[in-house]
């Protein structure tokens, strides 16, 4: 089993064990999500880089008050969810990501990546983020306004094996991330292939895959 060790080129003590309390984010709150593109057999080597790049948030100017890393199954995306206090902590962040993507691309960890600063504009069920459940997560990024996704909730909710979702928009109002939390994959697939949801964000496919099933790697209370 992994054990905690310090990384050597950040100095940042980090733990790479797997895991982690539920962690939920405050509605209204603000959060920084990057999602990388890795190659599959780099994927540990990317939830490796996100983990001290997180904890590296957590004591520095950022002030990182928790978050999760997930990875989509086919070990293509390593998605990191920070929640943070607003516009000069996602500054801050920022630069620190940036230096270390320079390290992380050298060892062509991630293939590319987006960082963006979000705002939590609507929640339902138990949307926690949990390591230990045997729910089924899926992440979707899609050029549609917050309000217009948040305006979804209820058939999200009324959908077959709803356990739980999370919208978040951005300050431009020009996308939204949408976590999504249901008993079974197949159940997530049925709700983002119904009518009410192609028409309200699109169908999947149309602009690259949108929606991916996901499994959460770490919390950071």
């Amino acid at each position: 089993m992994t054990r905690p060790h310090e990384d050597l080129e950040r100095h940042i003590p980090t733990d790479h064990r797997p895991g982690g309390a539920p962690i939920g984010f405050a509605s209204g709150g603000w959060c920084a999500i990057d999602i990388a593109h890795v190659r599959a057999d780099r994927v540990d080597a990317g939830i490796s880089a996100y983990e001290t790049m997180v904890e590296k948030a957590r004591t520095s100017a950022v002030k990182a008050h928790g978050g999760a890393i997930l990875r989509s199954v086919n070990n293509r995306r390593v998605i990191a969810l920070i929640a943070i206090n607003g516009h000069d902590a996602f500054r801050h962040l920022k630069s620190a990501w940036d230096d270390h993507h320079l390290n992380a691309e050298r060892h062509a960890v991630a293939e590319s990546s987006t960082l963006t600063l979000y705002r939590l504009t609507a929640s339902g069920g138990d949307a926690t983020i949990d390591p230990a459940s045997t729910d089924s997560y899926a992440f979707e990024h899609v050029a549609r306004d917050p309000d217009h996704v948040r305006a979804l909730i209820a058939a999200i909710a009324a959908a077959q094996g709803f356990r739980g979702v999370l919208v978040f928009g951005t300050d431009d109002a020009k996308a939204s991330a949408i976590v999504y939390r249901f008993a079974h994959a197949s159940e997530v697939d049925a709700f983002r292939q119904s009518a009410v949801a192609q028409q309200a964000l699109g169908r999947v496919g149309d602009s690259g895959e949108t929606v991916f099933a996901v499994h959460p790697v770490k919390t950071f209370g």
